[in-house]
């Protein structure tokens, strides 16, 4: 049952959300067509959900915490909607022993002080209410965070955020480049071709800490002078689609975590993890392929490997780009249709980056037609190859384009 505890005098800042955390059950918290909800356990953190990213947060912390398995490829069937279903989704994976407890909790608590970072910022430029609900209990086997300290620790990014004088501005909002000639004379070579590859405006600024493996505040300090120049404006992004979102992913709390493609998961028949290069000859040409589903990867590698090229599978195009640039390979394939950003987007991410200026980057899709054809071309592709993949026509293309080592 839900009570309304709010009143006109609610009590501003930190101060409003702490008064209201001990007890048992469910807190939401809206404000300005927005709600979060924390569960709590004898005045103690469970978990937390809302805001305006939800599915996207889930997919950065099992990217940043749990880099065994594809982010991508965690589906769930859904009969409940309730807020705590992808809590219920860590608890599958920890049961089916895909994640470790200790990875669960990592993403729990990093769940937990985003959502209380988002809080405290509302509190503290516009009004709040509360309601509690003593009934909504989930269960607590996989962490009980310490609600004191955590709110301690993220009051404090919360008070350096504001000192950098984005009080009104949230992290998750997403940096685009605003004048790209002008940013060239105000940066390093290094950090303009960075700029250009990840700061597109479809990732927020956590997504982007995770990315580059920076503390949130350190990254937001680097941009903040850009910012101010107007080389970098900070805009609004939606939230990712459910994976699977033609109907067939929905959430069950009763039936658990359910894949909807074959292999999804974790890398199975023994093949290397996705970012991990395929053993071979060190002299032997490496050969990219980024698409989300890990069968696909799977068949190309077996392919490529076989024809004595080394391989590297991509399956996150979050990822897509930084390891692109780390590992530099003489021929992409690039699935079409994926989620976050498509092909298209990505091919044209890759071509703004001198080094794979003429790389060959082949798109893969099961739809051949002359209008994909012709706008695969404009944003710099090499050629179409039709799925699923054929040993035949795949060595054919890469004959065609890397001729020099067959």
């Amino acid at each position: 049952m839900l009570v309304d505890d709010s009143s006109p005098d609610t009590p501003s800042g930190l101060l409003g959300i702490r008064s209201r955390m001990h007890f048992t059950g469910r807190l939401d918290v809206r404000t300005n067509g927005q709600q979060w909800s924390l569960y709590l356990y004898m005045g103690r953190l469970i978990w937390a959900s809302g805001g305006p990213h939800p599915r996207r947060r889930l997919h950065r912390y099992l990217t940043q915490h749990c880099p065994q398995i594809s982010a991508n490829s965690v589906t769930v069937r859904v009969t409940d909607s309730g807020q705590g279903q992808d809590y219920q989704t860590l608890s599958v994976l920890v049961k089916r022993q895909q994640i470790t407890p200790e990875q669960a909790v990592a993403v729990i608590r990093s769940t937990i002080a985003e959502v209380l970072f988002d809080i405290i910022q509302q509190e503290e430029t516009k009004p709040v209410t509360f309601k509690s609900d003593a009934e909504d209990v989930l269960d607590t086997s996989l962490a009980v965070v310490n609600a004191e300290q955590l709110l301690t620790e993220v009051q404090q990014i919360w008070n350096a955020w504001r000192s950098l004088g984005l009080a009104d501005h949230s992290p998750n909002l997403a940096p685009a480049l605003r004048h790209p000639e002008q940013l060239q004379e105000h940066t390093t070579e290094k950090v303009y071709k960075m700029l250009v590859s990840l700061v597109d405006g479809r990732r927020t600024l956590r997504d982007l800490a995770v990315l580059t493996k920076q503390d949130l505040l350190q990254l937001t300090r680097h941009l903040v002078p850009l910012y101010r120049k107007g080389l970098i404006a900070l805009t609004k992004v939606s939230d990712l689609s459910v994976p699977g979102a033609s109907g067939r992913a929905t959430t069950s709390l009763s039936g658990g975590l359910e894949d909807t493609t074959p292999s999804a998961g974790l890398a199975s028949s023994g093949l290397p993890r996705a970012g991990v290069v395929s053993a071979g000859s060190e002299n032997s040409l490496l050969i990219a392929c980024i698409d989300d589903s890990l069968r696909e990867c799977q068949a190309m590698e077996k392919i490529v490997t076989a024809a004595g090229y080394r391989f590297i599978g991509i399956q996150d195009s979050v990822q897509a780009l930084p390891l692109l640039l780390e590992q530099k390979p003489s021929l992409i394939f690039l699935d079409l249709v994926m989620p976050v950003a498509n092909g298209y987007e990505i091919c044209a991410q890759i071509r703004r980056v001198s080094l794979f200026k003429k790389t060959p980057i082949v798109i893969l899709t099961s739809n051949d037609g002359i209008i994909d054809r012709v706008r695969a071309r404009f944003v710099g592709s090499s050629g179409f190859l039709a799925k699923p993949p054929e040993t035949d026509r795949v060595l054919t293309v890469i004959e065609k384009l890397l001729p020099v080592q067959r």
